[in-house]
């Protein structure tokens, strides 16, 4: 019994803010109340807690669907992702039958410095991630800059799919694309994207950027 009314009392004091010290003292000066009541103070602690500490200012937490999907801005059937495809291809495309998706071709990835000739082997990767760019100051754009930054075409790039999971959110710091040859021009590509859109690192982050840039750059 002692125990679980000392775990109760840690607990409400760690949290608890000074306009709350009263919840603690409940506890202590009622140690010989039935510890399902107890219990069922401490839920009321805890929302009490939740509620005194949670920012009806905080973002959202991350949502992939907070950046749009893939437009048809053209409105001829083929949305972002094949018209990416039909642009960066370097042979002829084969469409499917009703001419909406890019399906067979030739692509280089610049991420691996490997070619492909099925679409269903590529991913459209965001140069500068989405969930990265959340972090680091995305969560407080409008929907209309959200949607801007999704489609920038200069953030877009057809790569292997292995590739693009292995990078996931990842900034230069963490990944970088296993073609050596190409990761000076990632590196100062992601880093002119940050710039244009204003998206903030920190300190730690940019010098380990700039450490790789220097390495590959020279």
């Amino acid at each position: 019994m002692e125990l679980r009314i000392f775990s109760v009392i840690f607990c409400c004091n760690k949290a608890a803010s000074s306009e709350n010290r009263e919840i603690s003292s409940f506890f202590i000066k009622n140690k010989g109340l039935p510890v399902t009541l107890l219990v069922a103070v401490l839920s009321l602690c805890t929302f009490f807690i939740h509620v005194q500490t949670s920012s009806p200012t905080s973002p959202a937490e991350y949502d992939r669907a907070l950046f749009g999907s893939w437009p048809d801005i053209d409105r001829d059937c083929q949305n972002l992702r094949h018209e990416i495809l039909l642009e960066r291809a370097i042979d002829i495309v084969e469409l499917s039958h009703d001419g909406c998706r890019a399906v067979s071709g030739k692509w280089l990835d610049p991420y691996t410095g490997n070619t492909f000739t099925r679409s269903s082997e590529l991913d459209i990767d965001h140069l500068v991630p989405l969930k990265y760019s959340w972090d680091r100051g995305a969560s407080s754009w409008n929907a209309e800059k959200r949607m801007l930054f999704s489609n920038d075409l200069k953030n877009l790039f057809a790569v292997q799919q292995s590739a693009n999971r292995e990078k996931g959110a990842s900034g230069p710091a963490e990944w970088l694309p296993p073609n050596v040859e190409y990761r000076c021009q990632y590196i100062q590509d992601f880093q002119t994207i940050i710039d244009v859109y204003g998206l903030e690192q920190t300190e730690d982050e940019k010098h380990l950027i700039e450490g790789e840039e220097n390495r590959y750059c020279q």
